[in-house]
């Protein structure tokens, strides 16, 4: 668990015969309807104090579905040209031999389980306290199939506040991104909602608009140069310009090789990538009052423009773009894809992948082959892509960074520590 995640339910009994011989299991625990399985006599008492034919629902909230899930997938995938990162999806297979899963009322609506209730998707230490969240969200699909299994799709809180309320005007003018969407959250009315905003930086126009919740608040995190995000825990996030730098709740920064195998965790089918995607040397900006901010580093005919933005001044504009810019004009090499076996017993670090997020950083090596022999690059990245796929038979997670953002020179043993202090290595 990192520190600022959502509680896990407190009603819920884990199967114990699930994935047994698993170090760390997943646990999808789906939400039952609030409503009680009988009720007798429409409420009232019918035999004196103490009775309990009519109490409320006796179910727990949640219940564990591991032991007849015969396949998830969860992914979270990059963000567009824009830096709007898509709501976290996932879907699941359930074997309905049983009939467990696919109850219904005389009038067709079901009785237990279905579209609008909640999943929760984490993993659990079997021999520990430990717990690493992997999804939360609503679910929009059910789907009984004739082979006797449930189909099941679900999207994270983002899709909630992607639905049209009508024209609003949001907030207050001149606030700052976390107070104002902090307003557009309230006006969208999301039931279950949880959110962590930034404070940001600029102050902010204020104006009606026609957008859905969503989209106003991307334009928002937009106009401050940040990013909005679904975390694993089903939170939504503003992380303000400066994520890049990575997140402040990441315990340790893993280290990974592509073909380095002294690297505590060596990499399947890694695909090395250098794109113009994301890639800026002139950044345009356009506020609402018809304001542009221009800043231009390094040459190439690589543009990023943004309309109508919400940052009042001049100055803040120009800030903005020449901040941009900065983090965008020059290619470097990032991941477009690498898998990890999670369940791998020749690589134990393989494990820790587990508690990996979108905005964590990542050392990767990387042995570049030249005339003369080989040349090591040593980077930090930031995962911006992750898919979880796990069966019955194992785990796998697939994985995708941002181009490069620091790297280690080989000369500086320790990245600039002294060599033989307590904890220091030589390297790799």
């Amino acid at each position: 668990m990192r520190t600022a995640d959502r509680p896990l339910p407190a009603s819920i009994t884990l199967d114990a015969g699930a994935l047994a011989t698993w170090p760390v299991r997943p646990v999808i625990a789906i939400e039952q309807r609030p409503v009680a399985p009988y009720v007798w006599d429409d409420g009232t008492v019918w035999d004196a104090a103490g009775a309990v034919w009519d109490a409320a629902n006796a179910m727990p909230a949640f219940v564990d579905a591991t032991c007849d899930f015969t396949g998830c997938d969860i992914e979270f995938d990059g963000p567009d040209d824009q830096l709007n990162f898509p709501a976290g999806h996932l879907t699941l297979t359930l074997d309905n031999r049983s009939g467990r899963w696919a109850r219904y009322n005389v009038d067709g609506t079901p009785t237990d389980y279905g579209v609008g209730q909640q999943v929760w998707v984490w993993a659990d230490e079997k021999a520990g306290p430990g717990a690493w969240w992997l999804f939360a969200g609503r679910i929009a699909r059910w789907d009984e199939r004739a082979d006797d299994t449930i189909e099941i799709e679900a999207f994270d809180f983002l899709t909630d506040l992607a639905q049209p309320v009508g024209t609003f005007t949001p907030g207050a003018a001149a606030e700052q991104p976390g107070a104002r969407l902090t307003a557009i959250s309230a006006l969208a009315a999301v039931v279950l909602l949880r959110t962590r905003y930034a404070a940001g930086t600029v102050a902010l126009t204020r104006q009606a608009t026609e957008r859905a919740p969503l989209e106003e608040m991307q334009t928002v995190a937009g106009s401050d140069g940040g990013v909005l995000y679904g975390d694993a825990d089903g939170t939504v996030v503003y992380a303000d310009r400066t994520w890049r730098v990575g997140r402040s709740d990441q315990p340790a920064v893993p280290v990974v090789g592509t073909n380095v195998c002294a690297a505590p965790l060596v990499l399947h089918d890694p695909v090395l990538s250098t794109t113009d995607t994301a890639l800026a040397t002139t950044v345009v900006l356009e506020n609402v009052a018809g304001l542009k901010a221009t800043a231009t580093k390094g040459t190439g005919p690589y543009v990023l423009a943004a309309q109508d933005q919400q940052w009042t001044t001049q100055p803040e504009g120009d800030t903005l773009a020449a901040a941009l810019v900065a983090q965008t004009w020059q290619p470097r090499l990032g991941i477009d894809t690498a898998d990890v076996y999670l369940m791998d017993p020749a690589q134990p670090a393989a494990l820790g992948a587990v508690d990996w997020r979108r905005g964590d950083r990542i050392r990767v090596l990387h042995d570049s082959k030249t005339p003369t022999g080989v040349a090591r690059v040593d980077i930090e990245a930031l995962i911006v892509s992750l898919a979880h796929a796990f069966t019955p038979d194992g785990w796998v997670l697939t994985f995708g960074t941002g181009r490069a953002l620091a790297y280690y020179t080989p000369a500086v043993w320790d990245s600039g520590a002294v060599w033989d202090a307590a904890g220091q290595v030589w390297g790799y």
